[in-house]
């Protein structure tokens, strides 16, 4: 096989990966604003913002961990996190507290603002901890997928 053959087999393959990939991405995001629908359908505007709300924080965590894993590998990063991280929790719980003191004091337009989830993060950062160390301790070195 000639040098052209073989980038032009690589181009279909990458070609096809991705062809493959968007549609999924199309038909998953299809699919999502069909529950959208629904959700304010059955449930109104504002569970169809909770429903949005409620995909996009897991979408983010999930997000959060990856990257949090990630730069955990850098020891500037650890001076940096420990200043940050209890401040960053301290502010969201004054957050959730005033969004929800405002709320019961009657000013329901307050409802809609997310809460932030405190201890979803904390667990969902916990749970990477333990995923990321037991990857660490099973890794040989060796690239056994396909």
């Amino acid at each position: 096989m000639t040098a052209a053959e073989n980038k032009q087999k690589q181009r279909s393959r990458f070609r096809k990966h991705y062809q493959h990939w968007y549609h999924g991405l199309i038909q998953e995001a299809t699919h999502e604003a069909e529950k959208v629908v629904n959700e304010a359908q059955s449930g109104g505007a504002k569970a169809a913002v909770n429903y949005v709300a409620t995909k996009s924080k897991q979408i983010v965590l999930t997000s959060l961990v990856k990257i949090w894993s990630g730069l955990n590998h850098y020891p500037p990063f650890h001076a940096v996190a420990e200043m940050a991280v209890p401040t960053t929790a301290r502010w969201s719980e004054k957050y959730n507290h005033v969004v929800k003191d405002i709320t019961r004091k009657g000013y329901t337009v307050f409802g809609y603002l997310p809460l932030i989830p405190i201890d979803e993060i904390a667990k969902a950062f916990k749970q990477g901890e333990v995923n990321v160390s037991a990857d660490h301790e099973t890794s040989s070195g060796e690239d056994f997928s396909d």
